[in-house]
């Protein structure tokens, strides 16, 4: 069985890839050929990463295909009195805002695809069984640490081997935080937030530089994050070069589509080393591995 890893991305610094880039991918350190797969005897060695937390090694994520499905889940969220209708079309312009970048007067060569409702409500991915790309609202509790500064969290798993990304899942903290979906942004900005949690379902992490949407901060009542800097539509135009054969009938998750959640007896999960990028709320604290989106507090 190849090794796979859940990498949760959603918004602490992970910097810069270079100098000269302000944008940097999500990337997997520990699947190059030369190194074995779950029943090596010795681990893989770290990743080596820039001051800014980005790392140097490794080969950057990419979905197989080139359509992707995502879904969301049927409930929305009642504490913030957000519906599914609401929510389904939120989602729908964070992901338009990433297919229309600029690329050179070209757009990025990816589509995706609304699959609809689902019932589960939580991230997994199956490996012997269906699966979908879920976003969906924590409104009960928020079963992660750091809860009160977690605004929401992408996990993404692939195959370390070759840096393949099997599914993603966006879940967004509605337990801890109130999200408006309006123009007037008295509490955090829903659209904001999604549009930087899709740049990472799609393979950017953070970048050290104020004003893009990859920001790893988030400020209180902000919009602008809802909107591509050119740093960001150069990553996502790296990633999806335009020009690139875009099959827009192949976008099934792998292993086919379910609404529901796998029974935990059906799926062998905890197989997979699962590690976990989150999207904070509260001062900076920079933690080495973690990715998390932090909420910036205004000074008096």
């Amino acid at each position: 069985m190849r090794a796979l890893l859940a990498a949760s991305v959603a918004v602490a610094l992970l910097g810069t890839s270079s100098s000269a880039l302000a944008y940097c991918r999500t990337k997997a350190c520990d699947n190059r050929p030369s190194y074995e797969d779950v029943w090596q005897d010795m681990p893989d060695p770290p990743c080596t990463r820039d001051r800014f937390g980005c790392p140097l090694e490794g080969t950057p994520l990419m979905w197989p295909a080139s359509c992707i499905s995502y879904t969301v889940q049927k409930d929305g969220s009642v504490s913030d009195g957000i519906s599914f209708e609401t929510a389904n079309a939120v989602i729908d312009q964070a992901f338009a805002t990433w297919k229309a970048a600029n690329c050179g007067g070209q757009l990025p060569s990816i589509e995706v695809l609304n699959l609809g409702a689902v019932s589960c409500n939580r991230a997994e991915y199956n490996q012997e069984q269906p699966n979908a790309n879920i976003f969906t609202f924590r409104d009960g509790s928020w079963p992660y640490k750091n809860a009160q500064d977690t605004l929401a969290l992408t996990t993404i798993t692939y195959n370390t081997e070759n840096a393949e990304v099997y599914d993603a899942d966006v879940e967004i903290n509605t337990f801890d935080n109130l999200f408006t979906t309006t123009d007037v942004t008295e509490h955090k900005d829903l659209l904001a937030v999604l549009t930087h949690e899709v740049g990472h379902f799609l393979g950017l992490s953070h970048a050290d530089r104020v004003g893009i949407t990859m920001f790893p901060t988030y400020m209180d009542k902000d919009t602008h994050q809802r909107t591509l800097d050119v740093d960001d539509m150069n990553g996502i135009c790296e990633i999806y070069p335009p020009g690139r054969a875009v099959d827009a009938d192949n976008c099934a998750p792998r292993h086919g589509f379910s609404s529901a959640c796998a029974a935990p007896e059906e799926d062998e999960g905890c197989s997979m080393a699962r590690g976990r990028n989150r999207s904070l709320a509260g001062l900076a604290l920079f933690l080495p591995v973690v990715v998390a989106f932090r909420l910036r507090r205004r000074k008096r």
